[in-house]
């Protein structure tokens, strides 16, 4: 499907996600919707004939254009819910976007990922631990999804590239629109290192509706949330609610009960969320799930002996020590004489929460 049907389809007043989806999923392509008769549209469930009329009469061809020029001019990258770049993992929620706006490496999107969300305005307590945790995700192969907004997203997108890591923001506004101002000097670096969706065409200004409704996309990009600090009446409060509903684990970290930005994740802490106090107890809820962070092929190293099946071992990604020394059937403690030798040889990197990756 070219993006020209797709903005086409888009652009018609009451065509929304859901009815781009049973119309396309009728018919085959946007291509196809468009050039259809009103009286084979008004046969798909859903479809009325003032809605029929409004395809075959109410395409907006400036909105197109525009759309268009401004791809091209930035580079960005239309996806469709029916693109193989598409994410698995938001195809699976409820009411996925059937477009996304991308600027950046689209493949984080199916990468291993995790939400960090809270408060625009955090504490001294809850930047450090919104930037201690962010730098350690990253280094653990995690992508970090946030929402781009002052405060602890954009404490987040910044540690995870401090750390040579990837992240992911998720707009409620267009690719075009700066929001907030202040993060113009983190747009290079997101281009570089990360990745900027939107599922809002450009233009699109950060109207104070369109905040919510993103939530759901970054829930549903990652495995978990974890809620830094949070108010009583946060939006981050419904990003966990998100994932909730779309079955991802949700992590809280505690703070002071005198504190009003420690409400909300001390409430979600009440009511079922995994308290957090190391990124330990987030790595041990993920085991399994995690990805050492790629980088350039290189020789496979000579090894001999314990250094050569603790390696071997590395190779499905991430362990822990002690999955480590069950595997090899050795001491734990012997384990790790081996372990800080390869560290030091430079052949794996110790992670936090006593996790071993190949270098």
């Amino acid at each position: 499907m070219t993006d020209e049907a797709l903005l086409a389809l888009y652009s018609v007043p009451g065509v929304g996600p859901a009815r781009m989806r049973a119309l396309i999923g009728a018919l085959g392509s946007a291509e196809a919707v468009l050039d259809s008769p009103a009286r084979r549209l008004m046969s798909i469930d859903g479809i009325e004939k003032k809605l029929a009329d409004h395809i075959k009469n109410k395409v907006n061809d400036a909105f197109v254009r525009e759309q268009l020029a401004w791809l091209k001019e930035s580079g960005a990258r239309l996806i469709h819910y029916w693109d193989s770049t598409y994410p698995s993992s938001l195809k699976s929620i409820f009411d996925p976007p059937v477009l996304l706006f991308a600027e950046g490496d689209v493949t984080l999107m199916d990468t291993a990922a995790i939400g960090v969300v809270g408060t625009r305005n955090p504490s001294i307590y809850g930047r450090e631990v919104t930037r201690r945790f962010s730098e350690a995700l990253a280094e653990t192969g995690l992508t970090i999804v946030s929402g781009f907004a002052r405060g602890v997203d954009t404490l987040a997108h910044k540690a995870a590239i401090r750390k040579g890591g990837k992240t992911i923001a998720v707009l409620g506004n267009g690719l075009d629109v700066v929001y907030p101002k202040e993060n113009r000097s983190l747009l290079a670096d997101m281009r570089r290192d990360g990745l900027r969706i939107s599922e809002y065409p450009f233009g699109t200004q950060p109207d104070s509706g369109n905040f919510p409704k993103r939530n759901r996309i970054i829930s549903g990009l990652s495995l978990g949330v974890l809620v830094v600090e949070a108010g009583a009446k946060s939006g981050a409060l419904l990003t966990a609610l998100y994932a909730l509903d779309q079955n991802r684990d949700i992590f809280a970290i505690p703070g002071a009960i005198t504190s009003p930005n420690s409400v909300g994740t001390n409430n979600l802490i009440k009511q079922g969320a995994k308290l957090v106090q190391k990124v330990d107890d987030i790595l041990e809820e993920l085991q399994g799930r995690l990805q050492p962070v790629k980088e350039t092929s290189r020789p496979e190293p000579v090894l001999q002996g314990k250094a050569k099946q603790i390696y071997d071992v590395l190779e499905e990604g991430a362990l822990h020590i002690d999955q480590i020394a069950l595997r090899c059937q050795l001491a734990p403690s012997e384990t790790l004489t081996v372990l800080l030798m390869m560290e030091l040889d430079g052949h794996v990197r110790q992670m936090a929460g006593k996790m071993f990756v190949r270098a």
